[in-house]
């Protein structure tokens, strides 16, 4: 059997949905019942995310525990990595920063989450559907997460001249000390995380989480953020995310089905496959 396999984030944006949708009633009253149940679904996954440290068993303690470790050990490279890529500085990677930070801003990634929900939903392409919502539901998640740490640490950004070891917890409103984690890091390995479980191709992966990894890069260029700002980022959203993927897909007992041509109504759906 050919298996069809789901290009990346980039590639499902050029999907050109030119279905048919009854406006009748009863296709009014469906949309209504999926969204309802989708907002619950969300409600649901939240107490899930917010108790599941309490359920910890051995093999997640020592993630979190491996994560904790990696971060320690990612700061002793903090002023090592900021002095490297202080020397590389030019016109050229400044371009490059600025391009590849537009992964990680929630301002364009919760619209794309949001769209690609509202694609299957209007469509009843039920895998979009649930893509967009497992999409923006990580981000959302791992990103009341991170502001959460960042609040509590108050860390010192690097532009702002100070050591990597300096903190002022708990000042709400002062972005110069709101440094750890990094959230455009965050928001891209969330977005990233799910749609590679959701695609499940190992070079749509490697694609993705290249995407994300640029995006943490940049903020260390542009000296927003230590490296261990995005160590920490891109693993705490990378665990966040599979867990809600995981719990979800067990909850639903389902695959995540294939995107694919088909008819419809009279009209078409055309995607990118290969």
């Amino acid at each position: 059997m050919t298996k069809h396999v789901r290009f990346p984030l980039l590639l499902l944006l050029l999907c050109i949905s030119t279905r048919a949708i009854s406006q009748d009633g009863s296709r009014t009253d469906s949309i209504g019942r999926t969204l309802g149940g989708d907002g619950m679904t969300l409600v649901r996954a939240a107490e899930f995310l917010a108790l599941r440290p309490l359920h910890w068993e051995a093999p997640v303690w020592l993630t979190a525990g491996g994560i904790a470790v990696g971060t320690g050990l990612a700061s002793t490279e903090d002023r090592n990595l900021q002095t490297l890529l202080g020397h590389n500085q030019s016109s050229a990677n400044d371009r490059l920063a600025d391009a590849a930070v537009v992964y990680g801003n929630g301002a364009y990634m919760f619209p794309v989450g949001a769209g690609l929900y509202l694609a299957g939903l209007f469509t009843g392409d039920r895998w979009l559907r649930e893509t967009g919502l497992l999409a923006t539901g990580a981000m959302f998640f791992s990103g009341v997460f991170s502001t959460a740490v960042k609040i509590g640490v108050g860390r010192a950004r690097p532009y702002t001249g100070r050591s990597n070891y300096w903190f002022q917890p708990f000042r709400f409103f002062a972005d110069d000390v709101h440094s750890f984690p990094s959230g455009h890091t965050v928001i891209a390995f969330s977005m990233s995380t799910v749609l590679s479980r959701r695609i499940g191709n190992i070079w749509a992966s490697i694609v993705l989480y290249a995407l994300a990894g640029s995006t943490a890069i940049s903020r260390m260029y542009t000296s927003e953020h230590w490296f261990s700002d995005v160590v920490f980022g891109a693993a705490s959203a990378t665990a966040i995310s599979n867990s809600l993927v995981s719990w979800y897909e067990g909850e639903n007992h389902q695959g995540s089905g294939s995107f694919r041509i088909l008819p419809y109504n009279g009209g078409v759906t055309l995607v990118l496959v290969f």
